[in-house]
């Protein structure tokens, strides 16, 4: 508040009171507090769009003379060439789905090779192909795909650079193969983004080598 002097003059006294009830007066004027924003809030499944649907690929018209210049070898220690039967047209579940794999039968336990150089993209497991390999080969144009294992090498992680007839794997029967039918489902594909989706390539005629580990 103000008191006047003795000589005439203001002085300004009582701040301990007016100094809060100024603060609280600006503090109105501001309006009220801001509090943090709540998290963004997920979509509902409704609203989400659902995923076009992949464009189908089309095989170039040069694939196969590309594939015969990467030298295959066969996948399975100690097969020979003439071993090797086409089973690529074969029909699968009841004439529902092509096979468009080969299937070199061998005894549970024997070495899968890599059939060329590239790196391993991906081990895993599914239903139909039990203990699986994806490589790719140093150009990134076929992918390789390694069926019913009975289980890996010990030497090779995702990621791992494989030489032609190193071993990565070993027969089995795994996913839906018949158990008392060990055998390698070895599938060739173009590569793409979605590398497990690229059209088949049959490889039946290609292979240079019989199969030989290094």
């Amino acid at each position: 508040m103000w008191t006047k002097t003795s000589t005439g003059s203001v002085r300004v006294t009582g701040w301990i009171i007016l100094g809060p009830l100024l603060g609280l007066w600006l503090c109105g004027a501001c309006g009220p507090a801001l509090t943090p924003l709540p998290p963004p809030r997920a979509p509902a499944p409704s609203e989400v769009a659902a995923p076009a649907p992949a464009a189908p690929v089309a095989a170039p018209p040069n694939a196969m003379e590309l594939l015969r210049q990467r030298h295959l070898m066969v996948p399975v220690d100690g097969v020979a060439l003439d071993r090797v039967q086409n089973t690529y047209d074969a029909l699968r579940d009841g004439g529902a789905r092509r096979h468009a794999a080969i299937d070199i039968v061998a005894p549970r336990g024997t070495a899968v090779l890599a059939a060329d150089d590239g790196s391993i993209l991906r081990m895993g497991f599914n239903a139909l192909g039990g203990l699986t390999i994806y490589q790719i080969d140093p150009q990134k144009r076929f992918v390789y795909y390694y069926a019913h294992l009975d289980r890996y090498a010990s030497t090779i992680r995702d990621g791992s650079t494989v030489s032609r007839g190193d071993v990565i794997g070993y027969v089995g029967a795994t996913g839906n193969a018949r158990p008392n039918t060990p055998h390698l489902h070895f599938q060739v594909l173009l590569f793409r983004d979605r590398y497990w989706e690229g059209e088949s390539v049959n490889p039946f005629g290609i292979f240079e080598a019989a199969g030989k580990r290094r």
